[in-house]
């Protein structure tokens, strides 16, 4: 005996993101926490500049400049929210 089920064709499953998207996640997830210590450095720079703190980790050069490591926090997460906005496009036509 041949039993024959007929099933109707569904809703379409979302399908799967593709890799670059999953990498851009990724990568913006980890780049939260970089932003973050950037801005722990600006300020532990800015207190020592007013001998709040001890002295600097980089004492001389572009770096020790607390402007400089609050641009590159900034720049950091602008790149994290980006690249989370690539990551999550087309999920809610899913």
């Amino acid at each position: 005996m041949i039993v024959r089920i007929k099933l109707r064709v569904g809703p379409k499953v979302a399908t799967n993101r593709n890799m670059d998207a999953k990498v851009a996640l990724a990568v913006a997830s980890l780049l939260t926490p970089g932003a973050m210590l950037c801005f722990v450095l600006a300020l532990w720079r800015l207190l020592a500049d007013l001998n709040i703190t001890t002295t600097f980790i980089f004492e001389n050069g572009l770096l020790s400049h607390w402007q400089v490591w609050m641009a590159m926090g900034v720049g950091v997460q602008m790149a994290s929210v980006y690249l989370d906005r690539y990551g999550r496009r087309g999920e809610e036509q899913a």
